[in-house]
């Protein structure tokens, strides 16, 4: 990566977002980041006119006002780009209400397909990498989670996908967190008991750790050991973990 890069962030206004915005800014970066709340609400000394692209990536037009964004400020060439953003609602599938299931699909899945999509021109113009935050329940069966487990498996396929198709052009690379400290447990109404250990990340710390991670050319990385060896449970141990987490639930 270029000294100075361009990095663009999604849901870069509170978070894991927001500490990897003030990391890579740190580091003399040219940032984008992008969100949907007003740019009075946040620190100026961030979010100016000239790196703050206000878009709802629940909306089909999200990507588009991107890309328009990047031309109206000359920035023809993006080094490294971060799909971020998420939403979740906690609960049972059926009491889950067609457009919150909508949304969660909008903003996790359609939304980094098509900016990845609308920007892909100017990330092989920079010989960029692109970024997908995903987690650890990706490789999970996920009660009272489904849709939102169900979008980042989506997400992780894609990534897949992807790193065939722009291999040598682009660099893609898919990151795996677990539970992580921030307001987005609140917004998705999780049980604040069952992300109440001290075990769980700061979102400061778990940006630092996906910053790191972003530096390496490992293809689907997962930050933190437990986290690790969960996923690998997940991936490799399918009946019986299936068998544990209904004996957990009940």
């Amino acid at each position: 990566m270029n000294a100075n890069p361009t990095v663009l962030i999604t849901g870069a206004t509170a978070g894991i977002g927001l500490e990897l915005a003030r990391l890579y800014a740190q580091e003399g970066a040219r940032l984008v980041l992008v969100g949907r709340r007003d740019r009075a609400e946040l620190d100026d000394r961030l979010f100016s006119r000239a790196t703050y692209c206000r878009a709802d990536l629940a909306r089909s037009d999200a990507p588009e006002i991107v890309r328009s964004f990047l031309a109206e400020h000359a920035i023809e060439s993006l080094d490294l780009l971060v799909h971020n953003a998420a939403v979740a609602q906690y609960g049972s599938i059926a009491d889950e209400a067609p457009q919150v299931i909508a949304e969660q699909v909008a903003v996790n899945v359609a939304a980094p397909v098509g900016l990845t999509k609308a920007l892909a021109a100017v990330l092989e113009r920079a010989g960029g990498k692109v970024v997908f935050v995903s987690s650890v329940v990706a490789d999970l069966p996920c009660a009272d989670f489904a849709v939102y487990a169900a979008t980042k498996a989506a997400l992780d396929g894609f990534a897949r996908s992807l790193h065939v198709e722009w291999r040598g052009r682009i660099d893609v690379q898919v990151v795996h967190p677990g539970a992580v400290k921030t307001g987005f447990h609140v917004k998705a109404s999780v049980p604040p008991e069952l992300v109440s250990s001290p075990r769980i990340p700061s979102a400061q710390q778990a940006a630092a750790g996906i910053r790191r991670l972003v530096a390496t050319r490992r293809r689907s990385p997962t930050l933190g050991f437990l986290n690790r060896l969960t996923r690998f449970a997940g991936r490799r141990l399918g009946r019986p973990m299936d068998w544990a987490l209904r004996r957990s639930r009940a």
